[in-house]
C-alpha cells in the first residue's frame, strides 16, 4: 500500500485551484497526484500537511516530524518561495534548511521528490525573487543530487503566465494540473481527465492592469507578509491525518 505525504506552503495547499468539495475549499497539484496514484492501487493513502505561508525553516520544524510519523512511503517537498519573498534573505540557508529536512525523512524509506520553484516572468517588483529563485533551484539541484532524491523541476511553469492567478505567484487550475503532470510523470503514474473550476488567469498586461495587480495583490500581500496573516489563516491542514485516497471525498463531485 502507497502512503502520500506533502509538504510544503499554499502552492501544495492548492491555493488558486477552487473546489468547494475540499476542506479547504482549494484542490491542487498533490490532489491529482494522490488521484492518479489510487488509479493504480486503490489502497493508496494520503497526508497533505502543506499550510499557506509557510517558510522552509517553518516546514521542517511542524511537518516534517509529523510527516515521520505517519510512515510514508512516498514524499514530495515543496517550500522556500516564501522566504524568497522577504525583504533579505540567504538563499544558501535556505536550501541548507530544505537539505536538513530531506536528511529528516530519509530513514522513512520512502521515495523523497523535491519540487524547485517558479522563476517567474520578470516584472520589477519581482525581479529580485526572480534572481533568487534562480540561484536557490541551482541549490536545490545539488541537494536532489547529492541525496538522492528525486528532482521534479517545474521552473519553467514559472515563464509561462497563462498558467497563474491575477496575483501571479499561484498556479490556476491549469498551473497546478501542469505541476501534478510532472511529479506523476516522476512517479510513473497518469492523471485523469482534467475538470475543475473556471481557470482565473493573470491580469491582462497594459497600465491598468498593472495598477490592479499592484493594488489587489501586491499592497495586501507585503501586509500580509508583513504581519504574517496568511500563516493565521488555517491552523489545519487539509488531511492531517491517513485518509484513503478513494474514499476522502464520498458524495463530493471531483469536476464541475
Amino acid at each position: 500500500m502507497a502512503r502520500l505525504v506533502v509538504l510544503g506552503d499554499s502552492l501544495t495547499e492548492g491555493v488558486g485551484d477552487p473546489h468547494a468539495g475540499y476542506p479547504n475549499g482549494w484542490r491542487g497539484w498533490a490532489e491529482l497526484v494522490a488521484d492518479a496514484l489510487a488509479e493504480r492501487d486503490p489502497g493508496t493513502e494520503y497526508v497533505n500537511l502543506a499550510l499557506r505561508g509557510r517558510r522552509a525553516a517553518q516546514v521542517l520544524a511542524e511537518q516534517v516530524p509529523l510527516a515521520l510519523a505517519h510512515r510514508p512511503t512516498v514524499v514530495t517537498f515543496w517550500a522556500g518561495g516564501n522566504d524568497l519573498l522577504a525583504p533579505r534573505v540567504s538563499v544558501d540557508a535556505v536550501a541548507t534548511t530544505v537539505e536538513q529536512a530531506l536528511v529528516a525523512l530519509a530513514p522513512t524509506g520512502a521515495r523523497l521528490l523535491l519540487l524547485t520553484v517558479f522563476e517567474l516572468d520578470p516584472s520589477p517588483v519581482l525581479r529580485a525573487a526572480g534572481a533568487r529563485a534562480t540561484a536557490y533551484n541551482d541549490r536545490l539541484r545539488v541537494v536532489a543530487d547529492r541525496l538522492g532524491a528525486d528532482l521534479v523541476d517545474v521552473a519553467d511553469l514559472g515563464r509561462d503566465p497563462s498558467l497563474f492567478c491575477g496575483d501571479r505567484v499561484h498556479p490556476g487550475p491549469a498551473g497546478h494540473r501542469a505541476v501534478a503532470e510532472r511529479v506523476a510523470a516522476r512517479l510513473g503514474v497518469r492523471l485523469g481527465p482534467g475538470g475543475g473550476a473556471d481557470d482565473p488567469r493573470r491580469t491582462p498586461p497594459g497600465w491598468a492592469g498593472e495598477a490592479g495587480w499592484w493594488l489587489g495583490s501586491v499592497v495586501p500581500h507585503a501586509w500580509r507578509w508583513a504581519t504574517m496573516a496568511s500563516s493565521r489563516e488555517r491552523a489545519r491542514p487539509k488531511w492531517q491525518e491517513p485518509v484513503r485516497v478513494v474514499d476522502r471525498l464520498v458524495g463530493v463531485p471531483l469536476s464541475r
